[in-house]
C-alpha cells in the first residue's frame, strides 16, 4: 500500500476527531498514526482543544439557563413592583378624591333648626312659601325633603363639610314652595323627624306673603 503523506493525514484530523469522516479515511488514519508521533500529537492537540470547545459551550449554555432565569425573575419582580404600585396609587387617588368629596362636594351636613329663622307665607289658596334665614355665618347649600308615611313634610339645608363664610352681618335665605291642594301635607317641619320644629300645620293661618 501506498505510504500517505502527513499533510493529508493532517489535514483530515479535524474531521476525524469530529468523527465525521468516511470509514475509509479512517482506517487509512488509525494506520498512519501508530506510526508517526507528529500526527499523534497532533491528533492529541485537537482532542483537547476539542474538549475545551464542548465544555466551554456547556459552560455557556449553563450560563444562558442562569441568565434567562434571572431576567425571568426580574421581569416577574418588576411587573410585581409595578402592579403593587398601580394599586398604591389607585388606593391613593381613591383616598384623596374621596376625601375631597366628602369635605367640598357631598352636602350632607344639615343647618341645625336653631340656626335657622323661618317664616311661612300664603301666596294663594293652594301655594305656600317658607322663608329660611340661616345664622350659622356660611353662605349656600340645598334644600333637602322628606316626607314620611303619615304625610308630614321635612325640610332641611345641607351643607358641605367645608363652606365658605359670609361677611360679617350679614345672613343666609333661602324660599322654598310647594303647592297644598296638590300635596296636602298634615304638617311642614324643619330639620329630620328626630331633630326638627314645626313650620305649618293644617288648620294654621298664614299671613299672605309677595
Amino acid at each position: 500500500m501506498t505510504k500517505v503523506s502527513c499533510d493529508i493525514i493532517q489535514d483530515m484530523l479535524p474531521l476525524y476527531c469530529d468523527d465525521v469522516c468516511s470509514a475509509d479515511s479512517r482506517k487509512m488514519i488509525e494506520e498512519h498514526l501508530p506510526e508517526c508521533e507528529v500526527c499523534s500529537k497532533m491528533l492529541r492537540q485537537l482532542k483537547s482543544e476539542y474538549t475545551i470547545r464542548v465544555k466551554e459551550r456547556e459552560e455557556n449554555k449553563e450560563d444562558s439557563a442562569v441568565l434567562g432565569k434571572i431576567a425571568h425573575s426580574w421581569k416577574r419582580s418588576l411587573l410585581k413592583s409595578f402592579l403593587i404600585g398601580i394599586s398604591i396609587a389607585t388606593i391613593v387617588l381613591s383616598v384623596v378624591f374621596g376625601t375631597y368629596y366628602v369635605l367640598f362636594e357631598y352636602q350632607g351636613s344639615m343647618v341645625s333648626p336653631e340656626q335657622v329663622s323661618i317664616s311661612a307665607y300664603k301666596l294663594s289658596d293652594t301655594q305656600i312659601s317658607i322663608r329660611m334665614e340661616l345664622h350659622d355665618g356660611y353662605c349656600g347649600g340645598n334644600i333637602e325633603t322628606y316626607v314620611d308615611d303619615y304625610g308630614n313634610l321635612y325640610i332641611s339645608v345641607q351643607r358641605t363639610i367645608i363652606k365658605d363664610k359670609l361677611t360679617d352681618m350679614e345672613s343666609e335665605i333661602m324660599v322654598y314652595g310647594f303647592n297644598q291642594s296638590a300635596k296636602d301635607y298634615i304638617a311642614v317641619y324643619y330639620g329630620t323627624p328626630d331633630n326638627c320644629k314645626l313650620i305649618w300645620e293644617q288648620g294654621d293661618n298664614l299671613p299672605i306673603g309677595d
